[in-house]
Formats: C-alpha cells, structure tokens, sequence
C-alpha cells in the first residue's frame, strides 16, 4: 500500500497542472490512501481558529443569501481549498520531488499549447473543443487566463529550479521548461499571467539571486522585440484607453458598490450573478457574471468577515514561511504562491496548485530533508 502511495504522490504532482479532472481523482485517492495519517497530526491552532471563523461567517452569509441553493453548494468551495491544503501539508512525503514533477507536468501542458499554435491544431468532439490552436488557445477545455494562470507557476518553478538543480544537465532541461512554458504563455495572452510572472519573478530575484531577473527579462526582451502581438499585449496592460481595462474598472465599481450594501456577509456565496444587475454602473457595456477578481468574489459572497478569515490565513501562512524560509525550494513556492495571488487580483481563477503548494509550506518533511 505504501508503494501505490508513493506512486499516486509522484502522478498528483505530474497530473495536478496538466487538467482540472486530474485533481479530483488525485485529491480521492490520495486522501484515501493516506487519511490514517491525519489521527496524529498536529494541527496549528491559528489554522483552526481561522477555519472556524470562515464555517460560522459561511453559514449566515447562506442563511441571508438570495438564493440559496447556489449558496449552499459554493460555500464548500474555500472547504475544498483547505482540505487540498491538508493534503499538501500531511499527505506529501517528498515536496522538493512533488514541485519537480509540477513542473514537468506543467511543461506538457505548455507543450501541447506550443504544438497546438504551431500546427494549428484543431479537435472537436461532439461539439466539444479538445484542443484548439488559434487565437489565444484552448486546450483540454483550458483557455486564455485559465491556461496562463496554470503555465505561470511552470514558469516561475523552471525560473527557481534553474537556479538551484546543481547539474549541467539538469539546468538545460529546466531551461528547455522555461522556454517552452514562456512560449505557451505568449500564446495564451493572458495578462495576468504576465503581472503575475512578473511578481513571482522579482520575489524570486529577492529571495534568490540576481540571475532570476537576468534569465526572465532577457527572455522576454527577445519576445517583446520578435513577436509584435506579445509586445502590443503586454503594453496593453498598462492603458485606460483600452476596452477590456475599462469595462473590468466599472464591474470592480458596481461590485464595490454591491459590497457596500451587504458588507459584513456578503450576498450569498455564488449569488454574485444574481445580484449583480442592480448594481451595474453607467457604461458598463459586459454582462458580467463574476467580479474578475477572486478577492472581491470571496468578500461579494461570503462579506468583510469571511474574506478576512480565509485570506487572513491564507496571507499568514506565506508570511510566516517567507519569515522563515531558508530552504530554496521553499523560496520558489512562495514566488510561485505570490504569482498567483497578484494574477487574480484581475480575474477570478481558482487553481489546486494554489492550495497544495500552500499546505508545502508548512509540511514537516521540510525540516527532516534539511537535517538529512
């Protein structure tokens, strides 16, 4: 049983960036293979405190929510996150093996993206689009932002492993990662996958070495200069003038204003769409279904209350570990951590590896691989 374990560890580690569907098979057999391990686990007591708060503010905000079948059922969504931060904390035996096979898995995604483009491919089953090489990608039923949000902390692992595997050859192959993960994010155009790279690399540069900088801007310097729609998007970012930054500044105001009017416990967990009409400002030309900021997501469903417990322990937890983290590949999760939480600033996502990684850091086989 120990060995089928072991195995399941290295697949959820390859698997967990390549498909969603992935996860949930990992995330029940996993947990299954290794729940005994959790009847002497020691838990932190902030942890607990923290997810007590969230489970009570979850349950009023469901009692007052306007629907409340969408609440019910979105409410277990941050219950799903912390058990997938449970698993990352008691269920992983080898963190440092786990982030390597991440980024491999990662890679593969990154891969068929490349290849997809290249060739463009284009497969459609039933009406279903399996994987589809032009515009911005979609492969697998993964498309722009959600695809970048993925390929970034491919991006940010190869950038870290390549400053810290020792071997000539390993380096090459982190390398190949690097270039391969950066292609699939150019393609994917997502662009806050490339404020999010651009975080979680400076956090890198802080944490680690100079190199880390040198390596991503110069990468992305050549692209810049040698792709002409990368150098209009990425410059993009940083206009009003442009049509998808203005339309997402007028939700962040109607959701604002929605917060306001239910702003210790929100409107609902998932009753975001419900309500939202009401609040819709004047030249806002979207129909938008979700804020595009998991931040305002979180405190639109469940209020300031249980936004402040989940992302109060979430943020407390990377604090406590950047305070402490003198193992490098620690240093690499948390840039990898910081990535995604600055992406989804500009679009709601969710990610297992966002959890996972989390639950890494503060997994005690942390210290028993430093001592060996």
């Amino acid at each position: 049983m120990d060995k089928v374990s072991k195995v399941w560890e290295r697949i959820t580690g390859f698997t967990m960036n390549i498909h969603p569907a992935f996860n949930l098979l990992n995330l029940i057999i996993l947990s299954s293979l290794r729940f005994k391990r959790l009847k002497n686990a020691k838990w932190n007591k902030i942890n607990l405190y923290m997810w007590a708060g969230l489970f009570i503010t979850g349950i009023i905000s469901v009692s007052g929510a306007y629907d409340l079948s969408l609440a019910f059922s979105s409410a277990l969504i941050p219950f799903v996150f912390i058990w997938l931060y449970i698993l990352g904390k008691y269920m992983i035996d080898n963190p440092k093996v786990f982030i390597k096979d991440m980024v491999r898995g990662t890679t593969i995604l990154g891969l068929i993206t490349f290849l997809a483009r290249y060739f463009s491919w284009r497969f459609v089953y039933h009406g279903f689009v399996i994987i589809k090489g032009q515009g911005r990608a979609d492969i697998l039923g993964i498309g722009d932002n959600g695809l970048g949000v993925i390929i970034q902390a491919g991006i940010i692992g190869a950038l870290g492993l390549l400053i810290v595997v020792k071997s000539k050859k390993e380096k090459l192959f982190y390398f190949i990662y690097l270039i391969i993960n950066l292609s699939a994010l150019i393609i994917s155009s997502s662009r806050g996958a490339m404020v999010g790279t651009a975080a979680g690399s400076f956090l890198l540069t802080i944490l680690m070495s100079w190199k880390v900088i040198a390596i991503i801007t110069t990468l992305v310097g050549i692209a810049l200069f040698t792709n002409n729609s990368f150098y209009k998007r990425a410059l993009s970012i940083f206009s009003l003038d442009d049509r998808s930054n203005y339309m997402r500044i007028k939700v962040y105001e109607g959701t604002l204003n929605l917060i306001k009017d239910h702003f210790f416990f929100g409107v609902g967990p998932g009753n975001f769409e419900t309500v939202y009409p009401q609040y819709r400002v004047p030249g806002e030309k979207i129909q938008a279904i979700t804020p595009h900021n998991n931040y305002f997501n979180i405190i639109s469903g469940w209020g300031i209350i249980g936004g402040l417990f989940f992302f109060g322990w979430i943020f407390y937890t990377i604090a406590r570990n950047v305070c402490k983290a003198h193992d490098k590949y620690k240093k690499i999760i948390i840039a990898i951590l910081i990535a995604f939480w600055v992406h989804v600033i500009f679009n709601d996502l969710a990610t297992a590896y966002s959890a996972i990684l989390m639950g890494l850091l503060d997994n005690q086989a942390f210290n028993i691989q430093n001592k060996s």
